[in-house]
């Protein structure tokens, strides 16, 4: 008897599971189509896709991650270009670091980049760069830009134009009009 009652329950829990089921699959929304894909105009050697979101995973680390509303390729000059792009850095045992701007583009070939328009990097301790463009030299393993640039912290601000980062010394080289302004945070730690 009590065999047969725990045959019913479970009888009667797989029915409602079943319609249960049907109603969620008869009533969901269609899946969202996949990225959109354009040829350039039909120029042979130019791909381009929107929405799209890249990410670079080693060992089972996310390293990094790419996000932008469209990409196209260029195969005849190398070049991947980018609206509306977003990076996100993750280094190791340290806290993610984000770029964002308005237009990128990399050179396939030399790994280089440049990022234009509202440049903005920032970390989540407050730290954040502001500058209208950016290159990155892959060769240097350095940061540059010529124009006029804003830096702010907790602790500190630092504006000037032009400015250089070497990303294996740590070092910054502001180029003319350095300014520097330590807050009085600065001062008690």
């Amino acid at each position: 008897m009590k065999k047969l009652k725990n045959v019913l329950i479970i009888g009667i829990l797989c029915v409602i599971a079943f319609w249960v089921g049907l109603y969620a699959f008869r009533t969901q929304k269609p899946p969202t189509p996949p990225p959109t894909v354009s040829t350039g105009g039909g120029t042979p050697g130019h791909v381009g896709l929107q929405e799209i979101n890249f990410v670079q995973v080693k060992d089972g680390v996310r390293l990094w991650e790419l996000k932008a509303e469209e990409v196209e390729y260029q195969q005849p000059k190398n070049l991947v270009s980018f609206k509306k792009v977003a990076l996100t850095y993750f280094p190791k045992g340290e806290k993610p670091i984000s770029l964002v701007g308005n237009l990128g583009q990399l050179d396939t070939q030399t790994k280089n980049v440049t990022i234009e328009g509202e440049v903005i990097i920032s970390t989540p301790e407050g730290y954040e760069l502001k500058v209208p463009s950016l290159y990155y030299n892959n060769d240097k393993r350095e940061v540059s830009s010529e124009e006029v640039f804003t830096f702010k912290g907790p602790d500190i601000s630092l504006d000037g134009q032009g400015m250089a980062m070497n990303l294996d010394s740590q070092k910054v080289w502001v180029k003319k009009k350095a300014r520097v302004t330590f807050h009085n945070s600065f001062f008690k730690s």
